[in-house]
């Protein structure tokens, strides 16, 4: 059991590094907070051994339909509605944009493996690990909604963000390393980015 867990573990992790853009969505100019509602029924089903994709719209557990960024006060906070509740192994990856930082946000939920949330710093010479107090992440009572919040301190600050957002499971007993994506800001996932990007937000 212990070797499927890590295979999962593995192949979620890729998958999730695999799903950035240079195109952003639409947004009023210095908006701190923007709402974007995702197509529903847009999972993709992906095979890490040959590549192949196929929709999974019954994937409901990592399908979203809603995602909410708010850059205030001393937080960047990430919210993201599912249309179900969301159950067994999850990972969820944020590519982060500041003026002069490139992060990726990674938080991941494995049985028997716990629960994992790291912020990484690609302009960081060395070891690019955030060490990052006050970096949380919640579901609510329905666990439909999951939020994300980010210390402005720990990404510099910075005058204004922009973040994707990739939902992912995986199936665990799959010889084929199989999972199970939705890039929350456009339909279904790209193989060639890490996720499409929200406009500027602005700190308000």
């Amino acid at each position: 059991m212990q070797s499927v867990v890590r295979r999962s573990v593995a192949a979620l992790t890729l998958s999730t590094a695999l799903i950035g853009s240079s195109a952003a969505l639409a947004a009023p100019a210095n908006a701190a907070k923007w709402t974007y509602d995702d197509a529903v029924g847009d999972v993709v089903k992906q095979s890490l051994e040959d590549g192949t994709t196929t929709p999974a719209p019954e994937k409901a557990n990592v399908d979203v339909t809603r995602i909410v960024g708010n850059h205030h006060g001393r937080f960047l906070t990430i919210k993201v509605r599912t249309k179900a509740k969301m159950t067994g192994p999850l990972g969820a990856t944020s590519m982060i944009r500041t003026p002069r930082k490139r992060l990726m946000l990674m938080t991941s939920r494995m049985p028997q493996m716990g629960n994992q949330t790291m912020l990484l710093d690609f302009t960081k010479k060395r070891d690019p690990e955030v060490r990052c107090r006050g970096l949380a992440r919640t579901f609510d009572k329905s666990r439909t909604v999951m939020t994300i919040k980010v210390p402005r301190s720990c990404i510099g600050n910075p005058e204004w963000v922009r973040f994707s957002m990739t939902l992912s499971t995986v199936d665990m007993f799959s010889e084929d390393f199989i999972t199970y994506d939705d890039d929350a800001l456009r339909e279904g996932v790209s193989q060639y980015s890490m996720g499409k990007m929200s406009p500027k937000l602005r700190h308000g």
